[in-house]
């Protein structure tokens, strides 16, 4: 992916979708709700220097063919005296009706979360499309919008709360990434705070691999990376 393949998709979203209708910030969407594979003519040719262009290509980070999600719109100039704050969005899932929520539960409310900003459900990974996960991610991505100024993190008590395998696990890191969220896990293997825009101070960092935005550990590794399975009795890093 080109830096120009980007900075045209930046100022194509800067601009509503008049066919598809969707908000700045958001790549196009296809009729079968997926992310279109090239912007609409009526919207890119509403930028002057690709007013003449035949197309414009949706770059890999958008996820074309992927499910369409809302983007984040595009921010608003702030005066360089407002002030900071995270906000924590917190999420517990469980597999099973037998299974019990509430050790997560005490968890994020120790932490501090707000009950309001609290989403629990029981759901299996299986499930590609776990509601209450997709409605705490809009909250997040709402007040991100509302709110560019502060820190909004994604509080969840381990990993595994989150997806079944480093593919999905690295998807999400990229969603996340993309719209400036933060994410947190309370316990597990990799507790502490993952940030893709602070290199120093946090557990975790954002690495450029190619076109590639992923939140690794100091150690290197990504929370996907990290999901492993044993064999023998002895933990193996999930293939990619």
């Amino acid at each position: 992916m080109s830096d120009p393949e980007i900075r045209d998709a930046d100022d194509v979203e800067r601009h509503p979708c008049p066919r598809c209708h969707v908000e700045p910030g958001s790549p196009c969407r296809s009729r079968s709700g997926a992310v279109a594979g090239t912007y609409h003519t009526g919207r890119f040719t509403k930028v002057p220097r690709l007013a003449k262009a035949l197309r414009v290509p949706a770059p890999a980070d958008r996820g074309p063919g992927q499910p369409w999600r809302p983007g984040t719109p595009p921010p608003v100039p702030l005066a360089p005296d407002t002030p900071s704050a995270d906000i924590r969005i917190g999420y517990a899932r469980c597999s099973t009706l037998t299974q019990e929520l509430q050790t997560q539960l005490d968890a994020l409310a120790a932490h501090g979360i707000d009950p309001d900003k609290v989403f629990a459900e029981k759901i299996s990974t299986r499930v590609r499309v776990r509601p209450k996960f997709e409605a705490a991610l809009a909250l997040a991505r709402q007040i991100k919008a509302h709110a560019p100024h502060c820190r909004v993190i994604l509080t969840v008590y381990e990993m595994k709360r989150l997806g079944r395998d480093a593919a999905e696990l690295t998807a999400l890191a990229d969603h996340l990434t993309a719209h400036g969220l933060v994410l947190e896990m309370l316990a597990g293997p990799l507790p502490g705070i993952y940030d893709p825009t602070e290199r120093r101070g946090h557990p975790g960092q954002a690495r450029r691999e190619g076109s590639r935005s992923r939140l690794v550990t100091r150690a290197g590794r990504s929370p996907a990376v990290v999901t492993s399975h044993r064999t023998n009795g002895h933990p193996c890093p999930l293939r990619r």
